[in-house]
């Protein structure tokens, strides 16, 4: 072989080095951008579709490095979002336009992973309650307010109930509230509908489940992923990658349950009990839809609902609550 045949293939080497090198840059081999997402409370089936994404890959198909972190207190999260202690952070429709209304916090709404509410009033079958009527002269505990009671007043209300006579309300810590229904101390609770009538089943009784949205309280959002306002313009390719995966996530969720249930507790094992195994089953339906929190009707309807019961002084135009400039298209 001739130098001049040795220059041409060294030439040709290179230049094939350097097409790979290119092409694996644009398929994605550009270090991946971080994001941390601050979950509303401890790991749970609730955020299935968020491990899912992670454990199958769509999170770094999309260049992002996201890491998924508990809070130390679930009542801070919005507030560390707000500070830029963390990039996305879950919480309520309602939390969250109650403190953007009473504290102007600097958030803003890009997409939801529950679609739909959890709240529902739980009581126990054997105990002779089987319709909301029933709870007419009884004890209804709850934990948080002012939202709870208000939900609950209305609920009442649409079944012909006077809240304020025919009811007492019971504040009890969060945790306090099942054992307090298995004892007969109250004979309803403030639940989620997902997790409280399994506990409840688990104790051998027959759980009757009152849903909010049945009953004339409004059908929010139950979680919502929130950021720093200046990040919609500091990173905005990040965001949309970020709902692009975890809208993946979603749709393995609800195509493949079984498969992604399986994939869920090898990821998260410690959570694999009964208790466990059967919320993620009642909770699946709810993601159908997610990321798409861009229903006007439905943050109106909610916003009026908080201003009408006295929780909120203002309304805020829809635009400072949520936007939509990063959903996938078909939530259009």
């Amino acid at each position: 072989m001739t130098t001049r045949t040795l220059v041409r293939w060294s030439t040709v080497g290179l230049v094939l080095v350097a097409l790979l090198w290119l092409m694996d840059g644009k398929s994605g081999a550009q270090p991946p951008e971080s994001l941390s997402v601050l979950l509303e409370w401890f790991a749970n089936p609730d955020h299935a579709p968020l491990y899912i994404a992670q454990a199958k890959g769509y999170f770094s198909r999309e260049r992002l490095r996201v890491e998924i972190r508990e809070p130390a207190d679930p009542s801070q999260v919005p507030f560390l979002v707000a500070a830029g202690a963390v990039d996305i952070g879950l919480t309520s429709m309602f939390n969250h336009v109650i403190l953007k209304a009473t504290q102007n916090i600097n958030a803003i709404a890009i997409g939801a992973l529950l679609m739909k509410p959890l709240g529902a009033l739980v009581a126990i079958k054997e105990r002779g309650i089987e319709k909301i009527t029933d709870l007419k002269g009884k004890k209804i505990g709850y934990s948080v307010e002012p939202v709870e009671p208000a939900v609950y007043s209305t609920m009442l209300r649409a079944a012909g109930l006077d809240p304020q006579r025919d009811v007492t309300f019971v504040k009890l810590d969060f945790l306090s509230l099942l054992p307090a229904l298995l004892a007969g101390t109250v004979d309803a609770i403030g639940a989620f509908r997902n997790f409280e009538p399994v506990r409840v089943e688990l104790a051998g009784l027959t759980p009757v489940v009152f849903n909010q949205e049945d009953y004339g309280a409004p059908e929010a959002y139950q979680l919502i992923f929130i950021v720093r306002r200046e990040l919609l313009t500091r990173r905005p390719e990040a965001l949309q990658r970020f709902l692009k995966a975890f809208t993946q996530g979603v749709l393995f969720v609800l195509a493949f349950p079984q498969q992604s249930k399986e994939l869920f507790f090898q990821t998260l094992p410690q959570l694999k009990d009964e208790l466990n195994l059967r919320a993620y089953d009642r909770t699946v339906p709810i993601f159908a839809g997610a990321p798409c929190h861009n229903d006007p009707k439905r943050w109106e309807i909610g916003q009026n609902f908080l201003f009408e019961q006295k929780i909120i002084p203002r309304t805020l135009p829809l635009s400072e609550l949520y936007t939509a400039s990063f959903l996938p298209e078909g939530c259009f």
